[in-house]
């Protein structure tokens, strides 16, 4: 049986938590399932993203067997909204959260339940001719894998402006989906932590 059918098929109701509005999957019973059943299964903690407008995003993989997940989330507060210059403790317990997206996303534990705290939330800004500007000029610099000058056109703008200049064409923006997924790779995060002057080894 595969990875996903076995921890799928867990009955995870009994074990969420709720905050608020929100229903979270118990990290600690989350990873406990998951080792109980690959006890060679191992997670590390990835450098994090510090945003120009202070908020912070986390990274974590998983591996069980020969398969690998890495997901990523943004330090949120209460109404599930980025939250700018998070505390340790934010950061920590959003490590946590990340792992259990991880197991969901990547591996199906638990993945009905994430899947409704997991809907993107609309940006709390208005789109102006600006950012379309800079979506395609982030479009341009990506397409040519110029990954210092998408980072410095990324560095101009806030977290949630950033959320409607990266939107896809099927959302009415302008970047691709091979140029999205190059937002999240290793060599745009070394470009935007050499724009903002931070080696990579310091980021936490």
């Amino acid at each position: 049986m595969s990875i996903w059918k076995t921890l799928s098929a867990i009955d995870c109701s009994a074990h969420v938590e709720k905050k608020g509005k929100f229903s979270y999957l118990s990290w600690s019973w989350c990873w406990s399932m998951v080792k109980e059943r690959y006890p060679e299964a191992s997670f590390s903690i990835e450098p994090d993203i510090t945003f120009p407008d202070g908020t912070v995003e986390v990274r974590m993989t998983v591996n069980i067997e020969e398969q690998s997940a890495t997901m990523w989330l943004p330090v949120m507060d209460f109404n599930n909204n980025a939250k700018a210059n998070p505390t340790a403790r934010d950061i920590s317990d959003t490590r946590m959260r990340c792992l259990v997206k991880c197991v969901a996303v990547g591996f199906g534990l638990g993945h009905y339940i994430y899947a409704g705290e997991s809907l993107p939330q609309e940006p709390q800004v208005e789109e102006n001719p600006k950012m379309i500007e800079a979506g395609v000029q982030l479009n341009d610099c990506l397409e040519q894998d110029d990954y210092l000058g998408a980072a410095q056109v990324y560095s101009e703008w806030s977290h949630d402006e950033n959320m409607i200049i990266c939107r896809a064409p099927s959302r009415g923006g302008e970047l691709s989906t091979a140029n999205r997924a190059k937002l999240k790779s290793t060599e745009f995060r070394h470009a935007f932590n050499e724009v903002r002057g931070i080696k990579t080894e310091e980021v936490a």
